[in-house]
């Protein structure tokens, strides 16, 4: 972990630090609320494994608990989420679908603004990584749901040197680029971002800096990850519109 990212997850810490661990908690019946408390309370916040907040961070606030517990345990869930804890409650965009149902929009600037720092610095060191090693998207995706700066976030992307930027755009659109040109149903986590992200995202894609990006990249990767390109090439080749001759 980069030295901004462990300060931005240290900020969220210190943002939330107000909210105690709950003393019980409201649960659906089928849920086990005595359970899942002890759980949740077995070990310090930050302390708490993976395995014992991921179930909750998929079921909080829909059938466990209420927003001041989720504002507890949302440092750890982050700090959790950037290390690419296998959970589903742990997921990015999971967190970010969270963090609008808890009426994100309402929660006092000094509680937004970590969140949204943390995020933006999981993503801009996410990039830079090999995609075999880590794949970054998720926190893109959690960019456009929470309504963050999706536009500086992709600035940012583009405007890296680094081969690994160029082979994780590659894999963007191996994976969710053609999902955001489809049906919504069919959008998997990105279906959670409004009309207006979804829009930013196909313009980016389709626009002449990124396809110069994919074209000028030959030479610049590995020469075991040129498929990477090709394929991406192929990809977009398939989304953009026809052209006159």
């Amino acid at each position: 972990m980069t030295s901004e990212l462990s300060q931005r997850i240290a900020d969220c810490y210190a943002a939330f630090a107000s909210y105690p661990p709950p003393r019980g908690l409201h649960a659906s019946p089928l849920r086990g609320a005595a359970a899942i408390l002890a759980t949740l309370t077995a070990a310090p916040l930050r302390g708490l494994t993976a395995k014992q907040l991921g179930p909750y961070g998929g079921w909080a606030m829909t059938t466990v608990g209420d927003v001041d517990n989720y504002k507890h345990f949302l440092p750890r869930i982050l700090e959790l989420a950037v290390n690419a804890e296998p959970w589903h409650g742990l997921d990015p965009p999971v967190v970010a679908g969270k963090l609008n149902y808890g009426g994100w929009q309402r929660w006092p600037a000094e509680e937004r603004a970590p969140v949204n720092a943390l995020f933006s610095a999981a993503w801009t060191h996410g990039f830079t990584q090999p995609p075999d090693t880590l794949d970054p998207s998720g926190w893109l995706c959690g960019i456009a749901i929470i309504d963050g700066e999706l536009d500086a976030a992709l600035a940012a992307w583009l405007s890296s040197p680094s081969p690994n930027a160029t082979l994780q755009l590659a894999e963007f659109f191996a994976g969710d680029a053609e999902r955001l040109f489809d049906d919504k149903a069919n959008r998997n986590f990105w279906q959670g971002a409004g009309d207006e992200a979804i829009e930013t995202m196909r313009r980016w894609l389709l626009s002449e800096p990124v396809v110069d990006r994919l074209l000028s990249a030959s030479g610049t990767v590995a020469p075991e990850d040129e498929w990477r390109i090709d394929h991406a090439l192929l990809v977009l080749n398939a989304l953009s519109p026809a052209r006159p001759c």
